[in-house]
């Protein structure tokens, strides 16, 4: 029978297997809540009527034309030539109610074949939204395209719970990204890739005519003192896109150094733990040898010579 602390030994080999994989689960569990949120938001998408459609994004694109007009962008380039009233505090109050057909705060997603990594982009960057997928930043442009447009999405970097933007510095120019907002695909191409201190912001805002997406993260990895701004400009989505956008990723939360290490104390757990079961059952069956080996042995000689005795009367 095994004792209490072999069961304790056991379980700590367990437990600091689990604690190991620990980033890679709760990713795979990010991912898979992430997947049924696009997945809802693909079929409210379906549902749409072609009228309602062009409701819903003409509102959008209508916010987008006012916030480029208290840039001072003309309606020429796309702004708004002459906003009225409190024009930034009817913005402010717009925002929610724009792009959120369900309610959830969703408002499409984001796909980046260089990340491996498809989320769901959510109004605000609020810390609960930044927990489990990517904020849209709501000084911003919405990200739906078109002239005079500058839209910012930010994701946490270097969370154990979740990838998200954790390998945002990856990404090189040439890149290309998707955005899906409604029944469109916006196809961007990285242009620009600056490190700024959190107050500079002059990068992200919006210039005449450009159609910009930047993606946004702290950096350096764990220090989080400046921001890692990833710009990028719209080019034409072309069919031959269509298959890498709302494609999921690998869970796999680990870098390959990490992972290969993992891999070799797994196996080192392994091989100890198959070292440690044979070990207890030497010892089980050496303590069940010393309490019954005398005891079955002596039956065992005398049983055979009262046996030979009566086969020879």
């Amino acid at each position: 029978m095994k004792k209490p602390r072999d069961l304790l030994s056991t379980l700590a080999i367990i437990g600091g297997l689990l604690l190991v994989l620990y980033p890679t689960i709760s990713n795979f569990l990010v991912m898979r809540n992430a997947s049924r949120v696009i997945e809802g938001y693909d079929s409210a998408v379906e549902a749409l009527s072609d009228e309602e459609y062009a409701r819903i994004i003409d509102a959008a694109r209508a916010y987008n034309a006012k916030l480029a007009g208290l840039s001072g962008i003309p309606a020429s380039d796309g702004g708004w030539d002459a906003p009225e009233g409190d024009a930034a505090r009817e913005l402010k109050a717009e925002y929610a109610s724009l792009l959120d057909l369900d309610g959830n705060g969703v408002m499409g997603y984001i796909t980046i074949p260089r990340l491996d990594e498809t989320m769901p982009i959510y109004h605000t960057t609020e810390e609960k939204v930044l927990q489990v997928a990517t904020g849209h930043i709501e000084t911003s442009s919405l990200p739906v395209g078109g002239a005079s447009t500058h839209a910012a999405i930010s994701g946490h970097r270097g969370l154990p719970s979740a990838k998200l933007f954790t390998e945002l510095d990856k990404m090189q120019l040439g890149d290309i990204f998707y955005v899906k907002i409604l029944k469109e695909t916006f196809a961007y191409q990285v242009d620009q890739i600056l490190t700024v201190l959190p107050e500079e912001t002059e990068a992200l805002a919006i210039e005449p005519r450009a159609d910009y997406v930047t993606l946004v993260t702290c950096t350096p990895y764990a220090i989080n003192s400046h921001r890692l701004l990833v710009r990028a400009h719209a080019i034409p989505y072309l069919p031959s896109m269509e298959g890498e956008v709302g494609v999921m990723g690998n869970p796999i939360n680990l870098s390959w150094p990490h992972l290969a290490l993992i891999t070799a104390l797994i196996l080192l757990a392994v091989v100890l733990a198959g070292m440690r079961l044979r070990h207890l059952e030497r010892r089980d069956k050496d303590e069940f040898l010393e309490e019954h080996g005398g005891a079955h042995t002596a039956p065992g000689k005398g049983e055979a010579h009262e046996h030979a005795g009566r086969h020879f009367k």
